[in-house]
């Protein structure tokens, strides 16, 4: 049935295996720590400082010391940030984090996010929550309280992937206390966006909030690409007693987009493809037959329970639907005819259902002279995956002038479902214990497992014609394994506010975890990245300012790759290198001045394969040098100033794509008319940069040009 997943028996079983152990797991310390409660320490009431460039802890509970001593690069963006940039989409709050390269999807996949970190995909490795994204859509910001990117293999937080790291997106919470907002904003190339958020104090134990977003926006420096929809979030607090909190929250996005397939790349006499900037504005697709629609639903409800105050449970449920239709056209150059192909429809009809269940339990406690932090805690995840079976009918648009293009001329065709369709499921059970072992207060260790036990399957019930003609008829895959992942580090406190790691850590990836699976990656093990982490953070102006450096190297050894020599099976022979240097550094320095800035200089290359041609090879779209910065200027108590940039080096998408370095400058000015009333001026891309966002292949999308916005902001 769409948008529910289904229980089979035996999958209830493991269900109520695993939720009796959680429940087991958590009455057993609770009367523990009862017994134990006259001699358990005192808690360390820690005071924090509040700066708005800068967040304290990840959201995480496994993560359980503040982000200056936890052993990880964790880079987080605070929702201030995402307000003085004017931010409305995922893509732009990610410009705040060097060492992220988007890309252009595959097949029948248009817009969408797809990205990587460290020269890792990380387009799976999505959360909201703490809790996997599998919808493949463009993500929007208005229900967002902060950004949160991990850097480095980390499947003993999130679960399987996370090779290059992962990207946590944190929902908007209910809190005690009354403001009302909201924003209009009006920009070039008919942008077009509102917000509200409102939240409230509906009694003494219960806080209520609302978040409404609705957009009808034009892309700066692209034709016809248009973003319009319209959201929703609602979110509730309910204090049910001194050491009970129930916090649940409600969301639903609705998009109706013009997706941009992108324009095609031209070769030059070596042979290597490249954006011709004089076709950078261009629309190649069919206006009256491309469409992007998404519906994504969520649903959560978390129950917080205290103890005592050494020992605490969590318990999270959650429940994600994502819709999405989806028609887009893929330009590719006709060197002969000296035109634009634009050929058969791209299309995709899919469905992605999430529930999980998360129960954390949290034990604060001494042995001897060691303090610890122990977190362990049950993840139990069903994934369902639907695309079906399209069907076009007279879908043979004519070719187009490359600089001049006809897009809007009548479309006779149509593009209906043909009955058929492919499924996948994954589901996991995942059990996880992680502590922070304090041998002074210089010296501390981290320590950290997780075990994921998963089944999963694969099928098509119809034929299908694929590459080359080859018919594939209907099939069924199915895959299982146990995944274990860990982590450890060490680290030294010289000072209070400073702190030296060392860490290590890996990554388990099935192959086809993204629901899908062919029939040589059922027979395969999961590929498996690890990473060596000498890092330091450093708390300054009065802890105000979080400056961060590390040096990482990241291997994975058991890389997926085509053995030439063998037909082009998929074998696990491939090894592949990322290492380099990561420096950051977020903040208020002054009362008036705030920065978050960061650069990542990373080294690729493969040093194995099953193609010779590959080994000594950059691993594509891993820039070697990236940066970013945004600094904001208070001259009074009406002025505000700021601006930024972003740093893009060169970097490979291919065997003849080579993209050249970049970089995009930025602006902000913002005056406070009243007490209620802000005006906000953003410039984005002043130089109006002709550059390739997302390339593929011979296509890629250009991204924005120059854009220029008006925010009016008014609080209550």
């Amino acid at each position: 049935m769409k948008g529910q997943v289904q229980v089979n028996l035996p999958q209830r079983k493991r269900l109520a295996q695993a939720i009796g152990l959680a429940l087991a797991s958590s009455a057993l310390p609770a009367l523990a720590a009862e017994e134990a409660q006259q001699t358990l320490p005192a808690v360390k009431i820690e005071s924090s400082v509040i700066t708005p460039y800068k967040a304290e802890k990840a959201s995480s509970p496994q993560y359980t010391q503040k982000l200056a001593d936890t052993p990880k690069t964790i880079t987080v963006v605070p929702e201030q940030v995402l307000r003085d940039q004017a931010v409305s989409s995922l893509r732009d709050a990610l410009r705040n984090v060097s060492g992220i390269t988007m890309q252009a999807g595959e097949g029948g996949a248009a817009a969408g996010d797809n990205l990587s970190i460290r020269g890792f995909d990380a387009t799976n490795d999505l959360y909201v929550d703490g809790v996997r994204d599998i919808g493949a859509y463009s993500r929007d910001t208005f229900n967002l309280e902060q950004l949160e990117v991990t850097k480095g293999p980390s499947s003993t937080v999130s679960g399987r992937g996370s090779a290059g790291g992962s990207v946590n997106m944190v929902s908007k919470a209910a809190k005690f206390e009354d403001f009302k907002r909201g924003t209009v904003m009006v920009g070039n190339d008919n942008q077009l966006r509102a917000t509200a958020d409102i939240n409230g104090v509906l009694s003494n134990n219960l806080a209520g909030r609302i978040n409404i977003m609705t957009q009808d926006s034009g892309v700066p420096g692209r034709d016809v690409t248009e973003n319009k929809g319209s959201g929703f979030a609602g979110a509730l607090t309910y204090l049910l007693s001194e050491k009970t909190t129930l916090t649940g929250g409600i969301s639903y996005l609705d998009q109706d987009n013009i997706p941009d397939g992108g324009v095609p790349l031209l070769t030059n006499a070596n042979g290597e493809r490249y954006l011709d900037k004089d076709t950078a504005e261009n629309y190649y697709g069919v206006e009256n037959r491309d469409y992007d629609k998404n519906e994504i639903s969520t649903v959560k409800l978390a129950v917080d329970h205290r103890f005592n105050d050494t020992l605490s449970l969590r318990n999270q449920t959650f429940i994600g639907t994502t819709e999405t239709s989806a028609a887009f056209t893929r330009p590719s150059f006709d060197s002969t005819a000296g035109n634009v192909r634009r050929g058969g429809v791209k299309g995709r009809d899919e469905d992605r259902d999430i529930i999980s269940n998360q129960t954390t339990l949290r034990s604060d406690f001494s042995s001897g002279s060691v303090d610890h932090n122990l977190v362990t805690g049950i993840d139990i995840t069903q994934e369902e995956y639907i695309n079906y079976e399209l069907r076009p009918t007279n879908d043979n648009p004519p070719n187009v002038d490359l600089y001049n293009p006809v897009t809007d001329d009548p479309y006779g065709g149509s593009i209906t479902r043909a009955g058929g369709k492919r499924k996948g499921t994954y589901d996991a059970i995942s059990l996880f214990v992680s502590d922070t072992l304090t041998f002074t207060p210089k010296w501390s260790v981290n320590l950290g497992v997780r075990v994921e036990d998963y089944e999963q399957e694969y099928s098509q019930d119809y034929s299908s014609t694929g590459r080359g003609g080859v018919i594939t008829d209907p099939f069924k895959y199915k895959s299982s394994d146990t995944l274990i992942s860990w982590n450890a580090a060490v680290t030294y406190k010289p000072v209070e506010n400073g702190s030296i790691y060392l860490g290590v850590g890996n990554a388990q990836t099935p192959l086809g975890s993204n629901l899908t699976l062919s029939s040589d990656e059922q027979n395969l093990d999961a590929e498996e990245d690890q990473i060596l982490e000498l890092g330091t953070k450093w708390e300054l102006f009065d802890a105000k300012v979080l400056a961060n450096a590390a040096l990482f190297r990241s291997v994975k050894t058991n890389a997926a790759t085509n053995d030439v020599d063998n037909d082009d099976a998929l074998v696990l022979d491939g090894e592949q290198v990322v290492q380099g240097i990561e420096l950051g550094i977020n903040g208020t320095i002054t009362s008036k001045w705030a920065i978050i800035a960061n650069y990542t200089y990373t080294d690729s290359e493969i040093k194995d394969s099953g193609d010779p041609a590959e080994v000594g090879v950059v691993i594509f779209n891993t820039p070697e040098h990236s940066a970013s910065l945004w600094t904001t200027y208070e001259i009074d108590r009406a002025w505000q100033v700021g601006g930024g940039l972003q740093y893009i080096g060169e970097y490979e998408n291919g065997d003849t794509t080579e993209l050249d370095a970049v970089t995009l400058l930025n602006a902000t000015a913002s005056f406070q008319a009243t007490d209620n009333v802000k005006l906000q001026l953003n410039a984005n891309n002043l130089t109006d940069e002709k550059y390739l966002l997302k390339p593929r292949g011979s296509r890629g999308v250009p991204g924005p040009g120059k854009s220029v916005t008006l925010t009016a902001s008014l609080e209550f």
